[in-house]
């Protein structure tokens, strides 16, 4: 009789515990799947901002390596670099800016020396004094757009070569005073 009381609870007590894990696995899996009120947070380390009505103005970046803008802070549009926001930032290796962005500042890249290859996105009007001075290491820009309003030294000290989209606007004179070609002609 003792066996068998002694198995009857060895017994019991496994099939509780298995079922106490199964409904924690089954919690977990729950937990794992966001529901859809959750937003995906963006990292927004080494980033600082400021709201501007609508949209937002990208105002400093310390993050080196690769660097990817957001395209939306507090769900505001990032539309704008603001002057000096990348100065010197020395750490970083390759920048993707959003396809929200209109206007770059002054000096918003300013000796960024190890950035290679930058793409300007399609609403870009706007490229301010200096913005990519300095930026030694530039090999090619590749414009998605219209050509923006020049200013000076834009590219000073730059060795880009610029690259266009020939059905879009503004792109049939000098630009930045560096070399300008299609992007038909972008080297693979």
């Amino acid at each position: 009789v003792m066996k068998r009381l002694l198995s009857l609870i060895i017994t019991l007590a496994l099939l509780i515990g298995c079922k106490d894990k199964e409904n924690k696995n089954q919690e977990n899996q729950n937990k794992a799947q966001p529901s859809e009120e959750e937003v995906p947070k963006v990292d927004l380390s080494g980033f600082e901002y400021s709201l501007n009505g609508e949209s937002v103005i990208l105002t400093k970046c310390t993050r080196v390596g690769q660097v990817i803008v957001p395209s939306t802070i507090e769900g505001f549009a990032v539309t704008t670099i603001g002057e000096n926001a990348f100065y010197r930032n020395s750490g970083m290796t390759s920048l993707t800016l959003p396809s929200t962005l209109t206007s770059i500042g002054n000096s918003a890249f300013r000796e960024c020396i190890k950035i290679t290859n930058v793409t300007i996105p399609p609403n870009v009007t706007s490229i301010g004094v200096s913005a990519f001075s300095g930026c030694i290491g530039l090999k090619t820009v590749q414009f998605l757009g219209d050509a923006p309003e020049e200013s000076k030294y834009m590219f000073k000290d730059a060795p880009a070569t610029l690259y266009f989209d020939p059905g879009k606007n503004g792109w049939d004179k000098p630009f930045g005073g560096r070399p300008l070609k299609a992007m038909s002609e972008f080297p693979n």
